[in-house]
């Protein structure tokens, strides 16, 4: 190290000069404007045991070792696992071994050519309705790869990202008034007499817009028989290798109070009366006492539409978009819809059943021309 005094426009000031060295790396440094001797040295000091530790401006940033998808992958899923509730793991980690690893997993990160990704992007347009959201994973684990300075730019800032293709002829999503009584009718005439418990769950559902894991982690002591109501208060997650769990509700909002018609509780008291598994913490739907599988009601819905021709092609998820479908036919307002169905928001409930139904549509064109004889 070299101090000494020099002179600037300025008038003269101190200047040090020298080199900063530790396991791995040298550097000259040359800086001045110092106002003594002493303030000089002292600062190169300073910064020669922050260089040491890594922790100076001059000390070079070193990118760490290159990665491939999976390695890159493996360790921000160490982090993540912590962060977000079982179910949404067991999604993401779906997400990433049947879309991402088989494509890209034993490639280096350093090797990810825009060109390439360009190619695997098209194709999950081609494939995927929704494959932003697919993708949407990967661009996470490389904006990671950016961040950790293995890469100095996104490859998803160089390409670009095709529209989302439509769906034409979409599978109906729910049923109107009079395929809902159509299916009612099977249910409480002939299904009911078949099996009571998927009886009462497919019915309760279809009154309700219950969500499926709302279902089947309800309990009785959360059906108040007396007055009618029924509380939200939980839900059945998925966790990882087809594992279920109990866990809070989807939302704040979710967590609910619904009104219950008296058919639907003569229902529903019969069960009660029918089940052996009817203590308070008992489950309302089970299979010895245990919950039910996630995709058991779907199947009892699918069961019904096989042998009576009604409910064609729904789910448990568009028996929920029936019941806001046709409340808001009956008069209810999207605000209450929104509510009883737990939406966080009134918008996610206009987005879910903006097709509330072609005849609404077809009367609203011709209002004003009702102001004219």
């Amino acid at each position: 190290m070299k101090l000494q005094q020099v002179n600037t426009p300025k008038g003269q000031t101190w200047e040090v000069n020298g080199y900063l060295i530790n396991d791995s790396q040298q550097v000259r440094i040359k800086k001045r404007g110092f106002d003594s001797k002493q303030s000089a040295r002292q600062w190169f000091n300073n910064e020669a045991v922050l260089f040491d530790n890594g922790e100076s401006r001059y000390n070079k940033k070193i990118a760490p070792n290159v990665l491939t998808v999976k390695e890159l992958y493996n360790m921000w899923l160490e982090t993540y696992q912590h962060t977000v509730e079982e179910s949404t793991l067991n999604k993401t980690m779906n997400v990433f071994n049947v879309h991402v690893i088989p494509e890209w997993g034993d490639t280096l990160v350093t090797d990810i050519k825009p060109l390439d990704l360009q190619r695997y992007i098209n194709t999950m347009q081609g494939k995927i309705l929704h494959y932003r959201k697919i993708t949407g994973y990967f661009r996470r684990l490389l904006n990671l790869a950016v961040r950790m300075d293995m890469l100095s730019v996104d490859p998803f800032t160089k390409i670009e990202m095709p529209r989302e293709r439509r769906q034409f002829n979409k599978p109906k999503q729910f049923m109107d008034v009079d395929e809902f009584k159509a299916f009612i009718d099977v249910l409480d005439r002939q299904y009911s007499q078949i099996n009571k418990q998927a009886y009462t769950l497919l019915r309760l559902g279809a009154f309700t817009g219950m969500r499926t894991e709302e279902l089947l982690a309800l309990q009785w002591q959360s059906v108040d028989f007396n007055n009618g109501y029924i509380e939200i208060v939980q839900a059945l997650g998925r966790g990882l290798n087809g594992s279920t769990y109990i866990k809070e509700p989807k939302s704040r909002t979710s967590r609910r109070t619904l009104k219950i018609d008296n058919k639907m509780l003569t229902v529903l008291a019969s069960w009660y009366d029918s089940t052996q598994y009817n203590k308070k913490k008992d489950f309302v739907f089970s299979h010895q006492g245990r919950t039910l599988q996630v995709m058991r009601p779907n199947k009892w819905l699918h069961d019904v539409s096989d042998k009576y021709h009604v409910a064609v092609g729904l789910s448990m998820h568009k028996l929920r978009h029936t019941w806001a479908t046709l409340a808001i036919e009956q008069g209810a307002s999207v605000k209450q819809v929104q509510t009883y169905l737990g939406h966080a928001d009134v918008a996610m409930t206009l987005n879910v059943y903006s097709d509330i139904t072609k005849r609404a549509s077809d009367a609203t064109g011709s209002i004003l021309s009702n102001l004219i004889d």
